[in-house]
């Protein structure tokens, strides 16, 4: 589509010059970036000249800079004292600065002198101000009235002016573009340029609507000094731009930002995807500003064009995930750490997601009101949410959050209906998280049958077969109890995360009470000599290992219909109920199993004490078993009722 607008009918003459005074413009903001980057990173290699210094040759060339002498800025700068700085040829890239901002200011000048006026007055003060630089020297305070990105007042410095500079050309580009072509605003574009801006678009708007209303992503496109060079505005941060260079099909990427994580964050979208970044150097110079920039470059070189419009349209589609990023960044930290919330907003982008709708909908109190309605009493006062879940566990809730709130605010569903859903899948899954911690003690409860049902087998056995088998018993015992305390770790940690578990606590400690019991007897088993197994009445114990065996198999039963709650249906809380009723009888059997071993054992020949004593401990150890399980019984019980009247 192509329009003239009012202000290049009104240009006249001058006009025909904008496009290549934009152009020129916008190369000339990328050297400057360059030179105050060049600043700050002589600055730290002077104050640790110990480190290797960053070679700019790549960044140099990117930006049309082919002066070689201004390595030696980085690699030949001293310290002379705290504060003050040698640094060969800083008045030739001061000389180039001033020539910069001339630049910068032509497009505006040539297209309106009453609004050029506050910029004209500010570059003079700017020129006028820059540093002498005499014998190359020049002090700390200098370079950050240079290159600070803070606003304070009516202090004013380079780098401020050249972001306000390029707002203002960006502005001026798309107000006198003589097309529109699929949104960008072009000017001077040969054919191959128009396919590069087309392919570019196409990915930018197949993921701008995930930026749900968020001013920002203007692009503007200039042909100038024999290169395409398209420009983003990406969201409204001053700081914060995006600059394409294509040339034949070498593709420069020239990105800057104030935030050193989003613009680690900004080069890992490009994994894979053939693109050589520039080191991101720490500015590690004590005394700049907090708000330095960082400026990166990424090159790549394609085989042809449709590979150079492949990436073209990948890198379009990238740069609505960086809107508002730090803001998305910070809210998912409230809740995981600083690497897994990075991961997170990875994770959508790749996913195309994206996190603008989380923020829409609430971001940080959208989480809090889901908490404060799903999971009230269930998170213990002052603990983060992965803490309370689990960091799987939370991750994968997080994870929900975005992709359904991105999703459903682009399929037009209410607000109210989204935040409804992200609180019944918070408490989904904290009721999952006490389900897990229950499944954990059913294999647990395995675990104790097997060694339970061991034992029966060894009893019934005539003559408790031979001391060596005895033996063997007692160290696979120990080995069961290790893996069962396992477990019970396991167990004890997912209901650490959870603040209403009194009655999960008792059951996790009579379940592991359960198995020392049982381990406790093939110990005492393995200690019977081959003559006294002759004593034993084993009919007895047969019956009260027998009684163990079924009530660990009730409790494994309640446990298991227990976990299902409360989303099974109110049969499983009967069926479980039922269950812990068995295990209690059982133990009532126990008790009249035991008493039955005490009589048959008393009856044993006066001289047969060692067979008695042995007899008596491995009966005591069975009943103490089956004692611990109708503990955990009932407080099984009580948590299967505290449900069903919730």
């Amino acid at each position: 589509m192509t329009a003239k607008t009012e202000i290049i009918e009104r240009l006249g003459e001058t006009a025909v010059l904008l496009p290549s005074l934009i152009g020129d413009a916008l190369a000339a903001n990328d050297r400057i970036k360059l030179r105050l980057t060049l600043l700050q990173e002589s600055v730290a290699q002077a104050q640790m000249p110990s480190h290797e210094p960053r070679n700019f040759n790549h960044d140099r060339r990117a930006v049309g800079l082919d002066d070689s002498a201004l390595d030696a800025l980085v690699t030949g700068a001293r310290q002379l004292s705290p504060g003050s700085f040698v640094m060969p040829g800083v008045r030739a890239l001061l000389d180039g600065l001033r020539s910069d901002l001339r630049q910068m200011l032509a497009p505006l000048a040539a297209a309106d002198r009453r609004a050029n006026e506050p910029f004209a007055d500010r570059v003079a003060a700017a020129q006028a101000s820059l540093p002498l630089a005499d014998d190359d020297q020049i002090n700390l305070q200098e370079i950050e009235a240079l290159t600070t990105t803070v606003r304070r007042g009516e202090r004013d410095s380079v780098h401020l002016l050249v972001m306000d500079l390029h707002k203002a050309i960006n502005r001026l580009a798309a107000e006198t573009a003589v097309e529109i072509l699929d949104g960008a605003h072009v000017h001077a574009l040969n054919e191959r340029d128009r396919q590069s801006v087309r392919a570019f678009m196409r990915g930018l708007n197949r993921t701008v609507p995930l930026a749900f209303g968020h001013p920002g992503l203007d692009t503007t496109a200039v042909r100038s000094a024999g290169r395409l060079t398209i420009q983003n505005d990406i969201g409204t941060t001053d700081a914060h731009v995006l600059v394409i260079h294509v040339d034949a099909n070498a593709v420069t990427v020239t990105y800057t930002d104030n935030h050193r994580p989003r613009a680690e964050f900004f080069m890992a979208l490009f994994e894979e995807r053939g693109i050589v970044w520039s080191p991101l150097a720490e500015q590690r110079g004590d005394g700049l500003e907090e708000d330095v920039f960082y400026l990166l470059t990424g090159h790549r070189v394609s085989d042809d064009g449709r590979d150079c419009d492949r990436f073209l349209e990948f890198l379009g589609s990238r740069i609505v995930f960086l809107i508002d990023w730090n803001k998305a960044r910070k809210a998912l930290q409230v809740f995981v750490g600083k690497n897994a919330a990075i991961d997170l907003l990875t994770w959508t982008a790749r996913n195309d997601y994206g996190h603008r709708a989380f923020l829409e909908l609430g971001g940080v109190d959208l989480i809090f009101d889901a908490v404060s309605r799903a999971a009230a009493g269930r998170i213990r006062y002052g603990a983060r949410l992965d803490e309370a879940l689990g960091a799987a566990e939370c991750t994968e809730f997080l994870q929900h959050v975005l992709r359904d709130t991105s999703q459903g605010l682009a399929a037009g569903r209410s607000a109210r209906l989204i935040r409804d859903e992200i609180q019944a899948e918070l408490a989904r899954r904290f009721e999952t998280a006490e389900s897990s911690a229950l499944t954990v003690l059913v294999r647990h409860l395995g675990l104790s049958r097997m060694l339970a049902g061991a034992i029966v087998d060894l009893l019934a056995t005539p003559r408790l077969t031979t001391l060596a088998d005895r033996q063997a018993l007692a160290s696979r015992a120990k080995q069961i109890e290790e893996k069962a305390d396992r477990l019970t770790v396991a167990a004890r940690e997912v209901t650490a995360r959870i603040r209403d578990a009194g009655a999960l606590r008792p059951l996790i400690d009579e379940i592991e009470n359960t198995t020392d019991a049982l381990e406790d007897c093939t110990f005492l088993l393995s200690l019977v000599p081959e003559p006294d197994v002759v004593a034993l009445d084993l009919a007895p114990l047969v019956r009260l290992a027998g009684i163990v065996v079924d009530s660990i198999s009730h409790l494994v039963r309640a446990v298991e219909t227990a976990s299902r709650l409360p989303q099974g249906q109110r049969a499983d809380a009967v069926v479980s109920l039922q269950a812990t009723d068995a295990v209690v009888t059982a133990e009532r059997s126990a008790d009249a199993a035991m008493r039955d071993t005490f009589a048959a054992f008393v009856g044993l020949p006066s001289g047969d004490a060692r067979a008695l004593v042995l007899g008596l401990e491995i009966a005591r150890t069975l009943e103490t078993a089956t004692d611990h399980l109708s503990h955990a019984a009932l407080a099984l019980r009580d948590r299967v009722l505290e449900e069903l009247s919730a």
